[in-house]
């Protein structure tokens, strides 16, 4: 599905969060902890108790190579991305190191101090004050490790694609609106590179401006029954010039995610939708895999009867 990085503070519930979605999903962690055991594990304990205390010993090259500490992070966490269906990476920069990729859903988690501090003292049993030393420890050592890495600021928002507040929400909610972006956003992914290997055009960055009412209409009657569409998010050339100029195109109106299907909305009798049929079959034969189907009037009308009868 994606690569999900979760930058938090201390106290945040963002390890609470990384904890839930791997069990939702069935996928590692890789946190500062499994970094040390299976990226660096075969290094003498000193040198990782080093690496542990300071992120400046990072920077230094490892034994007998030209390859810092730093490039072994970066090079075996990407390699791990590249090698994973779905993976979560909790800290250690993986907002930076692999945020640029467009697998990736970058997260912050976040919470207002006085939050942070009653959680962190009702977990260790400490006052209020040292509640409020142990949070801004960790927040600065999370800080500090990312800015003298990578020359980046933690806190910076353009660095995420999603930033959850728990002061008022709660784990299993916030990991709810996680998943359901990455499900989204793998397949509008899905649909991209589809459109590169077939050279059809993508349309999925528009806002649905539909056509008529009936489109509407319809767009409501998916949204009732809990149906996941697309508007428009692809058309497909399907007639070319000698020049390869297109000179015909067919756009679905509907794509329904879940069934791998484009819907064809038609409000005319079946006899008369002779062209847009000839249309659907070009775009199945040209582009092998895409399922068109079109509605026709009296299926749509159907369907509009039975809401009716359940009071839609």
């Amino acid at each position: 599905m994606a690569i999900i990085t979760i930058s938090r503070q201390s106290g945040s519930l963002g390890d609470e969060l990384a904890n839930y979605l791997k069990e939702k999903l069935g996928c590692e962690i890789i946190s500062r902890s499994y970094a040390m055991e299976n990226f660096f594990g075969e290094l003498p304990d000193e040198e990782i108790d080093r690496l542990n205390e300071s992120a400046k010993f990072f920077l230094d090259k490892m034994n007998g190579t030209d390859i810092t500490y730093k490039d072994r992070l970066m090079e075996a966490l990407k390699d791990k991305a590249d090698n994973s269906e779905d993976l979560i990476v909790l800290g250690i920069g993986g907002c930076v190191i692999l945020g640029e990729r467009e697998d990736t859903i970058n997260i912050r988690v976040y919470a207002g101090e006085d939050t942070r501090c009653g959680r962190i003292s009702k977990r260790y049993n400490l006052s209020h004050e040292d509640a409020a030393s142990t949070i801004a420890i960790g927040d600065r050592k999370h800080k500090r490790f990312v800015s003298f890495l990578f020359n980046t600021d933690l806190s910076s928002p353009e660095l995420y694609d999603l930033t959850l507040n728990t002061d008022k929400l709660s784990v299993e909610e916030c990991a709810d609106a996680v998943l359901s972006l990455a499900s989204k956003h793998d397949k509008r992914l899905r649909i991209s590179r589809e459109t590169m290997d077939n050279n059809s055009i993508d349309h999925q960055s528009r806002t649905p401006v539909f056509k008529n009412p009936t489109e509407e209409e319809f767009a409501r009657i998916l949204d009732m029954y809990n149906i996941e569409w697309m508007y428009e998010p692809k058309t497909f050339p399907i007639e070319w010039d000698a020049e390869g100029n297109i000179k015909m195109a067919f756009s679905p109106d509907f794509y329904l995610p879940k069934f791998n299907i484009y819907l064809e909305l038609t409000t005319m009798e079946q006899k008369y939708v002779t062209k847009k049929n000839k249309k659907a079959r070009m775009v199945m034969e040209l582009y092998p895999g895409t399922n068109v189907k079109i509605v026709y009037k009296k299926d749509f009308l159907a369907l509009v009867e039975r809401l009716k009868q359940f009071g839609g």
